[in-house]
């Protein structure tokens, strides 16, 4: 169907407003436009969009035991001893696979005691998925001062996405619960580039924005860029570049973008339930896609000792 002229009204979340991406007029747009902001806010944004253009941000690395894992299950032949060794050339990382391995959710009639044992009853995908995800956890972990601080929000709160993707997958979709627990875990990967690329130019005043407006303007579309240099999949990439799009591809099948909208939807409803993220609620077609709402899943007893099973399993 033809395109109207007439734009379509805004929706406001959280002082964004979203707005229709064929749009041409707004610049170096990435899906979200402010309002309001002061000229200094303003005058830095065009600076990291200029950065952003010319390549001048540095990307994240995938953590070297990731990246060795999923080359090695990418061949046609993979040798399950080379994989192991691989994971068990980093200690806490193998513990964690088999401390995973031995929770409820996977546990057998014996307990698991090495990583070749633990990867012949996990199955090599679901392993590719656990040790991405658990490399990015240790990643982010052990930084002292204020970046320790910001890299622990950041963790905190991918966690809990990451465990309510899991749940809700689970419970409401056909999705592989794993990936979508993974992209819960990379939706807010940009925000890491962007943190150290204004430590590079603001020095300790960076600190002073670093949580504010100038992440969630750029960083969806940062964490874009960063899941497509560790070559992700398209789906990954989308969770990461539209997980705040709530009118996102209403009438499409149900994919992992969508599981993280609305597992960050609930998330910032269980910390504090105001009007505005009711609203933001109702707004997200998500849910009408999922078949439920967002108070019937709060209110889901299963969901809630899924989301509890996948924190503990992944307790730092």
């Amino acid at each position: 169907e033809p395109m109207s002229d007439t734009p379509a009204p805004p929706t406001r979340w959280n002082g964004i407003e979203r707005r229709d991406p064929q749009r041409t007029d707004t610049g170096h747009w990435d899906g979200t436009e402010r309002r309001h902001g002061s000229s200094s806010e303003q005058e830095l944004l065009a600076r990291l969009e200029e950065d952003i253009q010319r390549n001048r941000l540095v990307l994240p690395s995938l953590p070297e035991v990731a990246q060795k894992v999923r080359g090695i299950l990418a061949r046609p032949e993979c040798s399950i001893p080379e994989l192991a060794k691989a994971i068990g050339s980093d200690a806490g990382l193998a513990a964690r696979l088999i401390k995973v391995t031995n929770s409820a959710a996977y546990r057998g009639s014996k307990p698991i005691e090495d990583v070749r044992t633990a990867i012949t009853r996990l199955g090599l995908q679901l392993v590719r998925s656990l040790v991405t995800q658990l490399a990015l956890l240790q990643s982010m972990h052990g930084y002292s001062g204020e970046t320790g601080r910001q890299l622990k929000r950041i963790a905190d709160h991918s966690l809990q996405v990451g465990a309510r993707c899991h749940a809700i997958a689970s419970r409401y979709t056909r999705l592989n619960p794993e990936e979508a627990m993974l992209a819960g875990l990379v939706h807010d990967i940009g925000k890491l580039p962007l943190l150290a690329h204004l430590r590079n130019l603001l020095g300790t005043h960076a600190d002073k924005i670093a949580g504010g407006d100038t992440l969630l303007h750029l960083h969806p579309r940062v964490g874009g860029m960063v899941l497509r240099s560790w070559q992700f999949g398209p789906e990954m990439v989308a969770a990461a570049e539209e997980h705040d799009q709530l009118q996102r591809n209403p009438y499409g099948a149900t994919d992992y973008a969508d599981v993280v909208i609305a597992a960050n939807l609930l998330h910032h409803r269980e910390d504090g339930d105001t009007p505005q993220l009711q609203q933001a609620s109702r707004q997200a077609h998500v849910f009408g896609k999922l078949g439920t709402d967002a108070d019937a899943m709060l209110a889901d007893p299963a969901l809630r000792i899924q989301i509890a099973t996948n924190l503990e399993r992944f307790s730092l």
